[in-house]
């Protein structure tokens, strides 16, 4: 009797934090999707959240220079995913610096300027990458339908677009 007087008197909080996790703009799936990918030295990426964040068909697309030569690559979200779940022995910080967001009925188009760093304290960033993600209304929730990051090329800046290096938009100025 008590468990389940217990289970009644905290149902409402877990609720409220599963509401709290889940994607309820499209804002907040890109900014959970930065914050999943984020993690410390000897950790991995949030793997569980990417799941929940991604839609089941959803698709990687990536675009960088290697060499000085162009490279494209296409993934499956599930395989990006997987990718994720190896421990890396340095840390990897994404910092969101701007976000532009255009959306309609279901669907919702985000561009993000992105810095990516392995310590989180560094002044400089050790790349910088523009992202579209393109979102898919389930229910209640965002899902990731695609994704298509560009990493910097040596030389062509990333127009920041209003926004500050070092200063991320989840976090307080």
């Amino acid at each position: 009797m008590k468990t389940r007087w217990l289970a009644c008197l905290l149902a409402p909080l877990c609720a409220g934090a599963a509401a709290a996790s889940s994607a309820a703009s499209p804002g907040q799936a890109v900014a959970a999707f930065w914050r999943a990918l984020s993690h410390g030295p000897n950790a991995s990426a949030d793997v569980a959240a990417l799941e929940r964040l991604f839609h089941a068909d959803g698709v990687v697309f990536g675009g960088r220079y290697q060499a000085g030569e162009p490279t494209f690559r296409l993934r499956r979200a599930a395989e990006f995913v997987d990718a994720q779940r190896s421990v890396a022995a340095r840390g990897f910080h994404e910092c969101e610096i701007a976000r532009s967001v255009q959306a309609y009925d279901r669907f919702a188009a985000v561009y993000s300027v992105v810095e990516s760093r392995t310590d989180k304290a560094a002044a400089r960033p050790d790349f910088t990458g523009v992202n579209s993600l393109q979102l898919y209304r389930v229910g209640d929730e965002w899902k990731i339908v695609s994704l298509y990051y560009h990493v910097e090329k040596d030389g062509l800046p990333i127009p920041l677009a209003g926004g500050v290096s070092g200063r991320c938009l989840d976090q307080p100025a």
